[in-house]
């Protein structure tokens, strides 16, 4: 019963990871115009200026995430397959989420804030 806990609890924490820290980047990109890579000096690296391209993707691949990972999880409620075999999925699933939400958060401190900073010498 333990496990069974714990692997649910796990798993809505992978949920609610991937869609809260979908709301949190588009809020800080709102928040931010898309030349503040720019902000810190005339120097901005490439790796910042190519992450800044892709990063206003960020919050709908991250929602995607979610929805298909509760869509799965339907799934695996519903699946006749042993217990433990539904576990691992529930987790899997859940690590998955939270690996795209750090992702995302550390992509973001770093093409927005970090780099651009460092680079000028600021």
């Amino acid at each position: 019963m333990p496990k069974i806990i714990v692997s649910v609890w796990i798993y809505f924490c992978g949920l609610i990871g991937a869609v809260v820290t979908g709301g949190l980047v588009s809020q800080v990109l709102s928040a931010f115009p898309p030349n503040q890579v720019e902000a810190y000096g005339p120097i901005v690296p490439a790796v910042a200026r190519t992450w800044a391209t892709w990063l206003p993707n960020a919050p709908a691949i991250l929602w995607l995430s979610a929805a298909v990972s509760a869509t799965a999880g339907l799934y695996l409620w519903r699946s006749r397959r042993p217990l433990e075999t539904r576990l691992f999925s529930a987790a899997v699933i859940a690590a998955l989420n939270l690996f795209l939400a750090m992702f995302f958060t550390t992509a973001l401190l770093v093409a927005y804030f970090y780099l651009p900073k460092v680079a000028n010498g600021a």
